[in-house]
This record gives structure tokens, sequence and C-alpha cells, in this order.
């Protein structure tokens, strides 16, 4: 990180009015501000850091072989989940001619890893934690930010921004030449954003919104863009003030690169007018550093990759996709008109990574960063509603599109309720949050479940489910269009393909609405005792087993 002279001062400018009272309008530095810059260069403040602790790690493969952008790079990264295999960083990718490639490309950057005992360590390492973290730990940590004090970023100079240390503006932009990827062989483009954020602010300056949607390439044009900007998404909500005060055109900035926890942010639910750079903090313990745009009043990570700046038409639409989706299908449709996204700048470090998401069948980034997410939120919702809850889950088998609740089942024998009005109430505080509006299918069992391990939650959802009586109906409940069985159901069947098609279901045994359970599983762990356990684990090699079988 390079700074100003000795003697000089560093503005550190805050730019909305909810952030003032963190911060004072501007200090010089100091060791508190080389602490903050020190702390930006941890693996989950600083991409490049990211990358060298997953190399560190033996989690990262260096792919120096020639790779093609045209679905080469994106069937080694798919290859990769499903293996869960290392990260490839891909040196040398392009299309068809080697002089195209501004960028390297890092796949599965939040995939998970094949040992059970870090399975989750790409995630963890996203967030601050350590390798080995569990899936309650990560969720507490995400939690414990939510509800700590935000500490909104510190602005620098451009001098001190890695990400301006190349600056491309106007007519000298051509994307046609760049090595974006194209991920799926029915996808209707290239699809340079998969994994990167998208920054806009509301008119005036009270809310930024910081969220990941993917972003594809129009083909032929150097400088255009489409997304998807969907009613229910908080880009939608910031667009529509703009359009809503009479502006033809939304600023707005795509963050390449950025830091690993503004990433994982800015896929959270978060709710409606929280500023995801203060959330970035509170789960950092330290301010992110960000940096002015050239062309525009928004403000960016610093040490990001590659800063995309321009506007959105709040008018002009474009067609977008069809592209593999995290529900594991890739439709031979036709596309759909989206907005038309005009980049005005691209400012980068040298030697560029842009990281990609391969989304499909699990557990790619879709999964492993929306999954916690989201059950962060709604165990934080449900806490403090008072529901009797033990943990939130989505299992990543599931595609985030299950959602179990364990139910603390002393709890829930003080209550005196039925079935009935516990999966209403679990309805009702679910599908009204944001983080919600995502999910369709809620299921409530038992805290002897582990809802992370998905065998344990199948023996549930086989065994204490009741066709025709544990089901409870939401069909006025609004939610996410793109899930297929609603999407794709007949007009007739479902008129509107963002309402209903959401359940609660009841994997409550009897006898647990009294605080009881009159049985074991008849599992090794469960059936037998200490003693015999831990014979047996100590002669397992002697039976003739290696240690990891």
């Amino acid at each position: 990180m390079r700074f100003p002279a000795v003697g000089t001062c560093t503005t550190r400018r805050l730019f909305s009015p909810f952030q003032q009272r963190y911060f004072s309008k501007s200090r010089c530095r100091s060791s508190y501000d080389h602490a903050i810059s020190e702390a930006n260069d941890a693996p989950h403040l600083n991409f490049r850091s990211f990358i060298s602790a997953l190399r560190e790690q033996g989690d990262l493969v260096d792919v120096n072989e020639p790779v093609s952008s045209d679905l080469e790079a994106a069937a080694v990264t798919r290859r990769v989940y499903e293996k869960r295999a290392a990260a490839p960083l891909f040196h040398n990718v392009s299309d068809k001619d080697p002089q195209t490639g501004l960028f390297k490309i890092l796949g599965a950057p939040v995939g998970l890893r094949k040992n059970k005992k870090d399975q989750y360590g790409r995630l963890a390492l996203q967030l601050g934690l350590p390798a080995t973290s569990t899936a309650r730990e990560i969720v507490e940590k995400m939690i414990a930010a939510k509800e700590g004090t935000p500490l909104p970023p510190v602005v620098v100079d451009s001098a001190d921004a890695p990400c301006k240390e190349n600056i491309i503006k106007g007519s000298d932009i051509d994307m046609t030449k760049w090595p974006i990827p194209r991920l799926h062989a029915f996808d209707g483009g290239n699809y340079l954003a998969t994994y990167g954020f998208h920054i806009v602010q509301t008119p005036d300056k009270s809310w930024v919104s910081w969220s990941i949607s993917r972003a594809m390439h129009l083909a032929g044009e150097p400088r255009a863009l489409t997304a998807p900007v969907l009613k229910g998404q908080h880009i939608h909500a910031v667009r529509q003030r703009w359009i809503d005060a009479g502006a033809e055109e939304t600023p707005w900035a795509l963050v390449l690169g950025g830091p690993p926890a503004a990433a994982f942010v800015a896929g959270m639910p978060l709710p409606y007018e929280v500023n995801e750079d203060g959330y970035v903090g509170a789960l950092s313990g330290s301010p992110l550093e960000v940096v002015k745009c050239e062309t525009n009043d928004l403000f960016v990570p610093a040490n990001s990759e590659i800063v995309l700046e321009g506007r959105i038409s709040n008018s002009k639409t474009v067609p977008e996709g069809p592209m593999g989706e995290y529900h594991g299908y890739a439709f031979k449709d036709k596309p759909v008109m989206k907005p038309l996204f005009h980049v005005d700048c691209v400012t980068y470090r040298d030697s560029p990574v842009v990281p990609i998401c391969v989304a499909g069948m699990p557990a790619d980034e879709t999964h492993t960063v929306w999954g916690p997410s989201i059950s962060a939120e709604l165990l934080s919702a449900l806490r403090k509603a008072g529901f009797p809850v033990d943990f939130v889950w989505l299992p990543f088998e599931a595609l985030c599109i299950w959602i179990f609740v364990s139910i603390d089942t002393k709890k829930l024998a003080h209550m005196n309720i039925s079935p009935e009005e516990l999966c209403r109430r679990a309805g009702e505080l679910i599908f009204s949050t944001h983080a919600g509006w995502e999910i369709p299918k809620v299921f409530l069992v038992g805290d002897d479940i582990d809802i992370t391990d998905i065998n344990q939650v199948l023996w549930a959802l086989s065994t204490r489910y009741r066709p025709g009586a544990d089901e409870y109906l939401f069909g006025d409940a609004t939610g996410l269009p793109l899930l297929p069985y609603m999407m794709r159901a007949k007009r007739k069947e479902v008129p509107d393909p963002g309402r209903g098609g959401k359940s609660v279901v009841n994997l409550l045994l009897p006898e647990e609405f009294d605080g009881e359970r009159n049985w074991l599983p008849s599992s090794f762990e469960a059936s037998y005792p200490e003693d015999i356990k831990e014979e047996v684990l100590g002669k397992w090699e002697k039976y003739g087993y290696s240690e990891e079988e």
C-alpha cells in the first residue's frame, strides 16, 4: 500500500449521513491509520492475500497451460467444484488470440474442500476465520457482525489505491479484446461478472448498496454490459429511486476481485437501507479502505483487482441470457430484456485476477455464499422473535431451495403450541424477511438432527414427514421467480411466478412437542457405550482400515 510523503495529511472522507457519527471528517496518518492499512492486507480484505493464503494452504493450483476463455476455463472450474479439488488460477487465459488476455482468472473462489475437517476452508478464509471453522461458527460470526457496531470505510487518496495503477477511459476501453469467459454451452453470452459485486447509491446518498449479480458482455460492444435487475433486489430498489427522481441513468460501479469479505457480504440478503460497506467493517473488525471513482461519486475498495465505472440506463434494455443457474439447470431459453449498463472508465491493478463462479450443481459460490448468509439472517430474525430455534442451515446439496430450522425442543415444550401454529409462525416470520424472499421451502426438525449433515437431514425427511398432513402452504408469499417449478409452470397454474410456491413442513414427532424423545438413532455414535466405541476406534487400523476410512 503506498502512502503520502511523511508530514502530509490524508483526508478520510465520509459519504453518507449514516456513517458520519462513527468517524471524524478527516484525520492525519497515525499508527491507527497504519493499522487499518495493515488489516486491509489480510486475506479476508485483500484478494491478492487471499490467493496467497490458498496457495500456502495447498488449496490452489497454478494453471500455466494456455486455457481458452470459451468454455474450457469454466469446464475445469465446474469439475473442481464437483471433485472438491483445489481452486484453479489460470495464468494464461485467452480466446483465440493470446494477445487479448487482460486478466488472469481464479475459479471456484468459495468452493468446498475434500477434507471434512476443513471443508469450509475457503469460505472461512473469506470471513477471517480458521480453515477448520464449522458451519455453526461461520453463521455465528455473521450474526455477531450484524449485531455489532458498523465500521464504515475510510477514504484514501487515489495515489494510495492499487486499483488505480492503470486507468482507461472512454473510447480507449475495448472489452471485445478481454478474455471474458463463456461458462455453459447454452449460455446466451460471455459473463464478466459472476463473483463480482455492483455498487449503487440512492440520489440522497443515504443508502449504499453492494450486491452480487451476474453481468453479461454484449457481443461486439466495446463498452456495454447487461445484468438482471429484479424486483425484490436492492439494486432494483436503488435504481427505482433514481427513476422516481427523474434521472435517465443510475450511477454504477462493478468490482471484480474485491476484498473477499466484501464480496461475501455483497451476496448476503441484508435488510433494506443497510449499508454493506459498514457491515464489512463490523465483520472484519477494521474499516475497509475505499477510493472515489474517476467518473462518478461512488466509492470502491481501494485494493480491488478491476473496477468498471459507468451508468445503468433507466429506460434502455437489451437481450440478456440465458445462463446456467444456481438451481442446476441450463435451459435453452430465449434472452430476456434487461437494463443496459454503459462503461465509462476501467481502473485496475497490474496483472489483475478476476474470480468466476460457474453456477450449477452444488456446491459453488451461489450455494456456499448464499447458504450461510441466508442461514445467519434467518437465525438472527427467529431469535429476536422469540422462536424456539436452535440453528438454521441451508444444505448445499438442496441448492439453497430448502432451509432446515432445528427446533430447541425444551423451549418448544414450554410453549404449549400445536404443529400447525408452529409452522404458521415460522412461515410468517421467515417469508416476511428479505432473506426469506429467496427461500421457498422450510423444514422444522428436532435438535437431535445435525442439519449440516445431509445424511441426517434426509433420514429425518424420509421418516418424519407424513404426506398430506405435515405440510403448510403459503400461497400468497412473495419470492424469487427464478425457481424452475415456478417460472416454467403454465400461466394458468402460476399466473405470477414471484408469488406462492412456498411451504413449511413439520418434521417434529408428537413427543418432541412435549420435550420428550423416546428413541435413539441406530448409529455407531448413538447406539453403543463409550467404552465399546473407544475400543473399536482404537483398534480400527488393526481391523485393516486406514485412519481416513
